[in-house]
């Protein structure tokens, strides 16, 4: 079910991404559409296309023959970043009430799941030795 947070309704079906009242049903903090989600099925997605995006950007930077070690460190950073946004979103959320609480469990996955896969990576190329 799609949850519409400038209205704070659930929308049980939306008509081109769109809730009734004609407001988007995406949330840019989000990085995708407010649906309701639980917080495994999140996590575990938000992880997958972490590790995924590191090694494409990681890959790319050694085939251009680039500082693969701060590049790295960059989307490391990135993660992190995007990770306290999405989990200060979550907060605000629950706090809020309503239909938009339900999206809460999903933000709080994906943002788990960003700050472990940059934190965890950075500790790893730190001690390795590979992030300058």
């Amino acid at each position: 079910m799609y949850i519409c947070t400038q209205c704070n309704q659930p929308v049980p079906d939306p008509v081109k991404n769109k809730c009734p009242r004609g407001h988007l049903l995406y949330d840019r903090h989000l990085l995708g559409h407010t649906q309701e989600r639980s917080f495994g099925a999140s996590f575990f997605n938000t992880l997958i296309l972490c590790i995924v995006l590191f090694l494409t950007t990681t890959a790319a930077a050694a085939l251009l023959k680039k500082s693969t070690g701060t590049w790295a460190g960059y989307i490391l950073v990135m993660f992190i970043v995007a990770g306290i946004i999405v989990l200060f979103r979550g907060l605000k959320w629950k706090r809020q009430g309503g239909a938009v609480a339900r999206l809460a469990p999903r933000a709080t996955g994906m943002a788990l799941a960003c700050l472990l896969t940059g934190g965890g990576l950075f500790a790893v190329g730190i001690t390795l030795g590979l992030i300058r």
